[in-house]
């Protein structure tokens, strides 16, 4: 009895060891990503990316431009029938939000998960920036296993979830906390990236899809564009 005891716990070993390799690191992961989009040395050489989507508001078309520019300034201007409606900017310490219903600055701790999150390209630049990237195992995202891994800044005030397909590399879902409007509470918002196309050979989702706060939001991808010198007074307060 005792020694076949010994040979389940044997067995169970195994089997856990055999579990740890066939696991992933995050890093792993993440350049399984990169070479997907187009390869690490591509992605790290791009110093700003500019993406042009539509959507639609009520039956109403929205036009939506949205800039970044490493290592983590972007801007964001939303237009409906020719009208700008809102815009938001960060130069990558606070964050300016400005629209119909006036004008705000956020700065500190409050910008910081808008800031870190919206990071140009986090899987090239996020350890730079002190945050700690783990794979906590797989979950099923529209049928198919994707690692999920899980981003922590060095202090640990901001996290959010990115989901890798287990196949092809490509990421396919975020889940991350937003806050709504002033003084709101923060909401968990799931957004979901699918139909990729090539850009100049960049790979980029054209089916970008958002739920959270009780609101589904889908966009499609028109135009992206890298490198075209974006200057930092884009990234300027309002």
């Amino acid at each position: 009895m005792r020694k076949l005891a010994s040979t389940f716990c044997l067995l169970l070993t195994m089997a856990g060891s055999a579990m740890a390799q066939t696991t992933p690191t995050a890093e792993a992961v993440m350049d399984k990503y990169l070479a997907a989009i187009g390869g690490k040395d591509l992605v790290k050489g791009i110093t700003d990316l500019r993406v042009d989507m539509s959507s639609d508001f009520n039956g109403n078309p929205i036009m939506i431009t949205r800039k970044s520019k490493a290592p983590n300034k972007f801007a964001m201007v939303v237009n409906a029938n020719g009208m700008e409606v809102m815009k938001m900017t960060s130069d990558g310490s606070k964050v300016s939000m400005g629209g119909m219903q006036g004008n705000r600055t956020i700065e500190g701790a409050e910008a910081q998960p808008m800031i870190l999150q919206s990071m140009l390209f986090p899987e090239v630049r996020a350890a730079e920036a002190g945050i700690k990237s783990t794979v906590a195992g797989t979950e099923k995202v529209n049928g198919k296993d994707a690692y999920k891994v899980v981003h922590t800044s060095s202090d640990g005030s901001v996290s959010w979830t990115d989901f890798y397909d287990a196949d092809s590399g490509l990421k396919v879902q975020t889940i991350s906390k937003q806050r709504m409007g002033r003084g709101g509470n923060e909401v968990e918002q799931t957004t979901t990236y699918s139909d990729y196309k090539d850009f100049k050979g960049l790979k980029y989702p054209t089916v970008i899809a958002q739920l959270g706060g009780g609101q589904q939001r889908q966009m499609t991808v028109d135009k992206v564009k890298f490198n075209e010198g974006t200057k930092d007074s884009e990234f300027a307060a309002n």
